[in-house]
């Protein structure tokens, strides 16, 4: 499975960060004015949007007209039955559901196109419109699918419709069953039982039942989210677990008037004379959305900001023939007389980029194959059960990986390409129940509450420990209990009427507490002293205009049309602007006296970056990078040199050729793990792994054969079982035996044990005590005592005696050691993600570092005028270095990216490093000091501080200095929830936990809109192309639903 990440890896990253500052940090205040702007000085861009603040709270139409809705024809049969209601429904295949073989070719940050690569069926969804609420948004788009057949939509044409009001119904006209159509166009089948009541859709996760009104409802097992429908099949509200509805009303014609959101906002619609949708009109009263028609079809859609997207269409079938993007993008479409896609073209680096889909079958309700070929040439050939489900996948190679699936359209199995399989396995509700790996672990599932059969009540790992979940009527999460430790790891309770998170007191009884205004609003979060409450305040749309954190620093935050942030600001001056393409690139980033521009190129992957240019008024930098169609790296000219990649025709590298004048040679096994890495002249690093696809073992040898280093890891417990923890490792000769805790915390590595408390801070590390307060901040350590501010920032010591400063932004600016200053930092973004210059004293020698990050990670690092540079593969793992004296070294990692070992260009190892297990490091040669890109492949100061993206990480506290930006984290200070052997966090804003993947983020759950709110702090920056974010080309990629369970290679 790993090869489907690959695709538009980094531009996914990138977009992703923008996303998620857009969606939590939501729109813009009033900006503060610009009186007088001197030299370096920034100011608000004119594209920045401050919504009104009166709003529409009246509400236009009423209940549905008599009558169904307007039902599609059924171009297959006449009869309306169960049985063709199946046979529809089985076949169509229209929209998206989790079961369908979709391919992704991404437009913009708000519209995509995918592939169901089983019937050429072509699904456009573009987003209209988003309004943060209370429990739930508002969510308003409108989606093609190229093979759909009906007179035409309520809302568009024939082909398009909206993710809501008439679009979305139940087909009651069946004698033995309901039809549900969803907001992508997906259709279900509700079987109807002998007693009246439902049986579940397969492949939807809810059920159907009928009201006492004769109306119907639909809930979602997981978010227990409720659909209500009028007794003729009108879609009349959407609500979630507590109550917290977007209801919708009609005209007396069937065409949507008004949806009413979850604040009592109300957004309108017009129509044109046909009853064609022609705009949709958000609270404040601007249009959101409006569209235009042609010979009566859709031609064209423009969103808030103006940016227009265009249509054109084959008049005698009625197919879309091309669609172009704000920027000027193009999509061509060849298709079946009955809309079925045979060629997509894209807009590539050097022209159109076309994808081939060829069917073993003319039916489009009859096919078992499909062979895609991509732009490169390569084909790939995907296999399918007759319900349209993708059960095998090919690659040019000849290899191949599958997967079995449930009646309910569940995975039941998947295999690999060396015919390991794991398995999950359900209950008669169709819960997962149990995920067992190749070798053998097994985590399981229960869920033993009869008011919420589908909410899971426990989660048990591979080891036997256990942690329970109770739930409020709601289904709101109110406790986390560890039955190893017999504690109450979170008890929440609940606002009411909005059931908003009122409180979360964790395991050691400390509490924190949440308000809100009238509408649902969070406007503090108060956590246990002595930190400091942090505030928010909001627009009308419930956009967040500033935020205050513990100290009391306000920081106000601005946004263009689009929601996305396009300023920063505190206290009247602009600390980071932010420009963007029509498509929602970043295409400027200035902070004051460092202008940072971006230039984009589209491929079948993604908009990918081609040129990032750093100016600051006294030198330029320039990054460039190249692509091959798919969107596979090929190039990548930093101030190193250039770096050339080589793909094999399933896209795995096999040769990067580097600035310094050496290729290095790549080998994989059947299921696409690196086995080799093979550096010319100097030897090569073997990788073994287990069936499960974990790493095991790892030997270098030198052109000879001699082994000059190993390693291996061991998940096998004493008596024999299978675990999902590293249970041992050998290193260099060196055996280190680990055991946990319940809650799987590192407890002894070794001979070095560790304790913690309840609520998962160390309070012991080998024999030195730490001493922690209610807000879990480390005040003392061994004799060390430590301060913090309001905000949780670490701002001094004493014995020794330290202090550190910190912009308002949180980032840490100087520190200072008995009085002589140590450190002093630059950055190039409001965050610490682009650090750009750090100063740092140690052991009374001063060393100026100056870094150049790309979309791979930092490659440049020049200590005092001196350029150290390095090379990294596409997924940014590190591979050669050059340093300072001209030196080269290849690096040899371990699986979570560590470099265990420099080896030199004839072969001899000439530095090895050795960590503890909270990453402190100790060396070993004479050239460990050529290389400070070390634990988890990031940068290591002289100090001894870890550079882990967001935040510092400090070794000998095995925590962070700052707490978590994204307050996910069970504990804002804890490292890797306390177990670094098998998690790690290289961004200092995420974990990659194995046990917190299955589960959920247990520390927020219930309160979700804590989360999305707070990490404003930290992805201030619509972040950059840096800090290990990765770039690869398309692969082979099973395509379906796995449930509820990561990638165990991302585990370890």
């Amino acid at each position: 499975m790993a090869r489907s990440r690959l695709r538009g890896r980094a531009l996914r990253e990138l977009s992703s960060t923008a996303l998620v500052a857009t969606l939590i940090i939501s729109s813009v205040s009033t900006p503060p004015a610009n009186a007088s702007v001197s030299a370096g000085e920034l100011v608000i861009p004119g594209s920045a949007w401050a919504p009104p603040d009166a709003v529409n709270r009246a509400p236009v139409g009423g209940p549905p007209p008599q009558g169904a809705p307007r039902q599609e024809v059924n171009p297959q049969a006449q009869r309306h039955d169960a049985e063709v209601a199946r046979d529809w429904c089985g076949n169509s295949d229209y929209g998206t559901k989790r079961d369908y073989p979709l391919e992704r070719f991404p437009i913009s940050d708000r519209s995509e196109l995918l592939v169901n690569t089983a019937n050429g069926n072509v699904v456009i969804t573009a987003r209209d419109l988003t309004i943060k609420g209370t429990g739930q948004d508002l969510s308003l788009s409108h989606v093609f699918n190229s093979t759909e057949s009906f007179d035409r939509s309520a809302a568009f044409d024939e082909k398009w419709r909206l993710t809501t009001g008439a679009d979305v119904h139940l087909d009651l006209s069946f004698s033995n069953g309901v039809v549900l159509r969803g907001p992508s166009g997906y259709c279900v089948m509700f079987d109807k039982n002998g007693d009246g009541s439902f049986r579940p859709a397969p492949g939807l996760d809810a059920r159907l039942r009928r009201l006492d009104n004769g109306g119907y409802e639909v809930t979602w097992y997981n978010t227990n989210e409720r659909w209500t429908f009028n007794a003729e099949g009108w879609l009349l509200s959407q609500a979630d677990r507590n109550g917290n509805t977007n209801s919708l009303r009609y005209f007396g014609n069937g065409d949507l008037a008004s949806i009413t959101d979850s604040q009592g906002r109300v957004t309108t619609f017009r129509y044109d004379d046909g009853g064609r949708l022609t705009a949709i009109v958000d609270p404040t009263g601007t249009v959101a959305a409006s569209y235009a028609y042609q010979d009566g079809r859709l031609a064209s859609y423009t969103d808030r900001a103006g940016d227009r997207t265009t249509l054109e269409w084959d008049t005698g079938t009625g197919n879309l023939l091309a669609l172009t993007d704000p920027s000027r993008g193009r999509y061509e479409f060849m298709s079946t007389e009955y809309g079925r896609i045979t060629e997509l073209a894209t807009p590539g680096p050097n022209g159109p980029a076309r994808t081939r889909f060829d069917y073993d079958s003319q039916d489009t309700y009859d096919v078992d194959k499909t062979i895609r070929t991509d732009a490169n040439g390569h084909q790939t050939i995907y296999e399918y059960d007759r319900q349209g489900r993708q059960m095998k996948a090919t690659d040019a190679l000849g290899h191949s990986r599958s997967q079995t699936w449930t009646a309910n359209s569940d995975i039941a199995v998947t295999t690999d390409g060396l015919n390991n399989s794991t398995t999950y396995r359900y209950d008669e509700l169709n819960n997962l129940i149990s995920t067992q790996l190749p070798t053998g672990a097994t985590t399981s599932v229960g869920y033993t509450d009869a008011a919420h059969p589908h909410l899971p009540t426990t989660v048990t790992d591979p080891q036997g420990n256990r942690l329970s979940r109770e739930y409020d009527d709601a289904g709101n999460l109110t406790k986390i209990h560890s039955d190893g430790l017999d504690v109450d790891l979170w008890v929440h309770t609940y606002h009411q009427p909005h059931g908003t998170l009122a409180s979360r007191k964790n395991g050691n009884g400390h509490t924190t507490r949440f308000e809100y205004d009238e509408r649902g609003n969070l406007t503090a979060e108060i956590p246990p002293a002595p930190m400091g409450a942090t505030r928010y305040t909001y627009d009308s749309l419930s956009r967040i205009t500033s935020v205050t954190d513990g100290r009391g620093v306000r920081i106000d935050y601005a946004y263009d049309k689009l929601d996305r942030v396009v300023a920063i600001s505190h206290d009247g001056r602009v600390l980071q602007t932010m420009d963007y393409d029509g498509i929602g690139n970043l295409t400027e980033r200035a902070v004051p006296g460092v202008t940072t521009t971006f230039r984009w190129t589209k491929t079948a992957a993604a908009s990918q970056p081609t040129r990032v240019e750093r100016r600051d008024g006294t030198s330029t930098e320039v990054v460039t990078y190249g692509y091959d169609p798919v969107g596979n790296l090929t190039t990548l000219a930093d101030g190193g040199g250039t770096t050339r990649y080589t793909y094999d025709k399933a896209y795995r590298l096999t040769a990067l050729a580097d600035p310094f004048g050496q290729t290095t040679t790549f080998a994989y096994d059947d299921t696409d793990r690196r086995t080799r890495t093979t550096f010319p002249g100097a030897g090569t690093q073997h990788n073994g792994y287990d069936n499960s696809g974990r790493r095991t073992s790892l030997r270098v040898t030198n052109t000879a054969g001699t082994e000059l280093f190993a390693a291996t890891y061991s998940y096998t417990r004493g008596d024999g079982s299978d675990s999902d923890q590293i249970q041992s490792t050998t290193i260099a000769g060196v055996t280190t035996n680990y055991t946990y805790d319940s809650l799987r915390r590192v407890t002894r590595a070794g001979s070095v044990t560790f304790g913690y408390d309840n609520a998962n801070n160390m309070t012991n590390r080998a024999g030195t005590t730490f001493t922690i307060n209610p807000a879990n901040q480390f005040t003392q350590v061994g004799d060390q005592v430590n301060e913090f501010d309001g905000a949780g920032n670490l701002v001094g010591s004493q014995n020794p005696i330290s202090s550190f400063t910190y912009s308002a932004t949180n980032q840490m600016l100087e520190g200072y050691l008995n009085g002589t200053r140590i450190f002093d930092a630059t950055y190039d973004t409001v965050d610490q993600t682009q650090r750009r210059r750090i100063t740092e004293t140690h052991n009374g020698v001063t060393t100026q570092h100056v870094f150049q990050q790309t979309a791979l990670g930092l490659t440049q690092v020049i200590d005092n005028g001196y350029r150290t540079s390095y090379t990294r593969d596409p997924d940014g793992t590190l591979i050669t270095e050059k340093a300072a004296d001209g030196t080269r070294y290849n690096l040899i990692t371990d699986h979570q990216g560590s470099v265990l070992a420099l080896l030199d260009s004839g072969g001899n190892l000439a530095a090895t490093y050795r960590y503890d297990t909270y990453g402190a490091v100790h060396t070993n040669g004479s050239a460990a000091e050529d290389n400070h890109l070390r634990w988890l492949g990031q940068y290591q100061l002289r100090g001894g501080l870890h550079l882990l993206g967001h935040r510092y990480y400090n070794p000998s506290f095995g925590r962070f200095t700052q707490p978590d930006p994204t307050k996910q984290e069970p504990n804002p200070y804890t490292y890797a929830n306390n177990d670094p052997i098998n998690n790690s966090d290289p961004t200092g804003a995420a974990v990659n936990s194995c046990l917190q993947s299955n589960l959920g983020a247990i520390s927020v759950a219930g309160g979700s809109m804590i989360s999305m709110v707070t990490f404003v702090t930290a992805v201030t920056t619509v972040s950059t192309l840096g800090v290990g974010l990765a770039i690869g080309g398309f692969g082979v990629a099973i395509v379906g639903a796995v449930a509820n369970t990561p990638p165990q290679e991302a585990c370890g």
